[in-house]
């Protein structure tokens, strides 16, 4: 059975990976609408669902800005 110290640092691990995930991807989907924008395709499915992956990633965000955490 592992400690409880070792659990608490695994989970921070996974905990910070998870926060690194959410940027790296927030920083891409970015990336790609720009791109979709610059060649005039902002009435595509693709720009639509990226768009609302944009605000959900947004929406997660928030909430560990709001904790102090970013």
């Amino acid at each position: 059975m592992e400690s409880v110290g070792r659990s608490d640092s695994e989970r921070l691990v996974r905990f910070e990976a998870v926060l690194a995930g959410l940027l790296t991807e927030q920083e891409s989907v970015g990336a790609t609408l720009e791109g979709l924008r610059a060649q005039g395709k902002t009435r595509t499915a693709t720009y639509q669902q990226l768009t609302a992956r944009k605000l959900a990633l947004k929406s997660m965000l928030a909430a560990f800005e709001e904790q102090g955490l970013l």
